[in-house]
């Protein structure tokens, strides 16, 4: 069976042909889905293996986080080294297009820090009124 969304070889930016030159389908496409964002947090931060990106990912199954991996270096966001040791072990790293999305991914996290926020004085709220 021949799955085309795990091919290399795509365009730079695997930008698909589907998108209709939409800037924000093209984004959403590239970075959407659970796991990404948070696999490009914690590569942004400094390159990973596969186990200690499963393990950061709170044990995401090993398939669904090699599917999101193959997607992300598809789309020119992280590159992927085999290491030459007896393991053959793997590490994965953000290429340049996956460093500029670094502002992006701050900005969801400072997002997601007012959220929380929000939620805490929402519950301290209800615990004294």
């Amino acid at each position: 069976m021949n799955q085309i969304q795990f091919r290399t070889g795509s365009p730079p930016g695997g930008v698909p042909t589907t998108v209709g030159g939409c800037p924000l389908r093209t984004a959403v496409g590239a970075i959407g889905g659970r796991w990404k964002p948070l696999v490009l947090h914690y590569l942004l931060q400094r390159p990973h293996g596969f186990g200690e990106l499963r393990r950061a990912c709170d044990n995401v199954a090993n398939k669904t986080l090699a599917t999101q991996l193959r997607e992300l270096e598809r789309d020119g966001l992280i590159s992927r080294t085999v290491n030459a040791d007896a393991r053959r072990s793997v590490c994965y790293a953000p290429t340049e297009d996956g460093m500029a999305m670094q502002p992006v991914i701050r900005a969801l996290v400072a997002w997601g820090n007012r959220r929380l926020e929000q939620a805490e004085q929402a519950r301290a709220a209800l615990v004294v009124g």
